[in-house]
C-alpha cells in the first residue's frame, strides 16, 4: 500500500507534466462561479445596501475604523460584504451543486468547498473608492504554493517577491493538491471583490462584482512559472515585522496569461 506522502509526490509530479489538466480545470471552475454569482447577484446587491436602511439600529456603534491613517469619511463596509455575499453564495452553491461539501480546514479562503475534482478556496474581498480597483490583496492562507516536499505534511518554498519600493518573503500556505480519500484533488484559489462607492457616510451601496481565479501555485512557481509575469505579485501592506505577511495581486498581469482571469459579473 502506498503512503500518503509517496503519492502526494507522485500526484505533484503528474500534474507538472500535465500542466493543462490544471488550466481547464480553473477554466472551468471560473465559469461555473460565474454562473453562481450571477444567478445571486441581483440578491447581494438588495441585501448589502440593506445596511443603509438599518442605520438607526447601529450608527451609534458602527464598526472600529482600519488601517494606519483612516480619513473617517466612510465606514468598514468589509462585514457587510462578508455577511451578504458568502451567505447568498453557499444557498446558490447548495442549488448549482448538490454534492458539494464544506470539509474541516482549519484555514483558508472565506468559503471552502470540495466537489468531486476540487477542493476551492474562495474568498471575499471587499474594496471601496479609497482602494486600489487593480488588486487583491491576498494572505498566505488564501494562495497555494509549490508543494516542494513532504515531511508529514506538504511543505511549500518560500518566495522573494519584489516591487519598485520594497522586497519580501511570501511564504504560500495552501497545497496545491490534496489527497482526498486515496484521490487527488487540486487546490484552486478564486477570489470575488464587492466593489462599493461612498456617497454619504454609511450610505455605501454595492457597484461591482467581479471574479478573480489566482493561478494554482504549481502554475505560478513551478511550471510555467507565472510568477515571472512582471508584477503578478507585489509586496502587501503589512507593518514591518509582521509574521503572515500578505501580496498584492495585480490584475494587468494576471489579464496577461489569459482574459478569462478576470471577470466583471454584475456592475450597476
Amino acid at each position: 500500500m502506498i503512503d500518503i506522502g509517496s503519492q502526494y509526490i507522485a500526484a505533484r509530479n503528474n500534474l507538472l507534466s500535465n500542466t493543462n489538466l490544471l488550466i481547464d480545470l480553473e477554466n472551468a471552475y471560473m465559469s461555473f462561479l460565474h454562473q453562481i454569482v450571477s444567478s445571486v447577484s441581483l440578491r447581494i446587491s438588495v441585501d448589502f445596501n440593506k445596511a443603509t436602511e438599518l442605520m438607526p439600529f447601529w450608527r451609534n456603534y458602527p464598526p472600529i475604523q482600519r488601517g494606519r491613517l483612516p480619513t473617517g469619511t466612510s465606514i468598514p463596509w468589509s462585514e457587510v460584504g462578508q455577511t451578504t455575499i458568502v451567505s447568498n453564495i453557499i444557498r446558490a452553491l447548495s442549488y448549482g451543486n448538490p454534492e458539494i461539501t464544506y470539509p474541516g480546514l482549519p484555514s483558508g479562503a472565506d468559503l471552502r468547498f470540495l466537489t468531486d475534482d476540487a477542493l476551492i478556496h474562495f474568498d471575499i474581498k471587499i474594496t471601496g473608492p479609497n482602494d486600489r480597483p487593480d488588486e487583491v490583496v491576498a494572505s498566505p492562507n488564501q494562495i497555494s504554493g509549490n508543494g516542494i516536499r513532504w515531511e508529514q505534511g506538504v511543505i511549500n518554498s518560500p518566495v522573494i517577491i519584489t516591487g519598485a519600493r520594497a522586497r519580501m518573503i511570501f511564504q504560500p500556505e495552501l497545497p496545491p493538491l490534496y489527497i482526498i480519500q486515496g484521490k487527488v484533488i487540486p487546490c484552486l484559489t478564486f477570489f470575488l471583490k464587492g466593489v462599493y462607492d461612498v456617497k454619504t457616510l454609511g450610505y455605501q451601496p454595492l457597484v461591482k462584482l467581479e471574479l478573480i481565479c489566482v493561478p494554482n501555485g504549481l502554475l505560478t512557481f513551478e511550471n510555467p512559472l507565472y510568477i515571472k509575469n512582471q508584477g503578478l505579485f507585489i509586496p502587501g501592506k503589512d507593518v514591518k515585522g509582521h509574521l503572515k505577511k500578505r501580496v498584492r495581486v495585480r490584475m494587468t498581469p494576471l489579464e496577461s496569461i489569459a482574459s478569462w482571469r478576470r471577470i466583471t459579473v454584475w456592475q450597476l
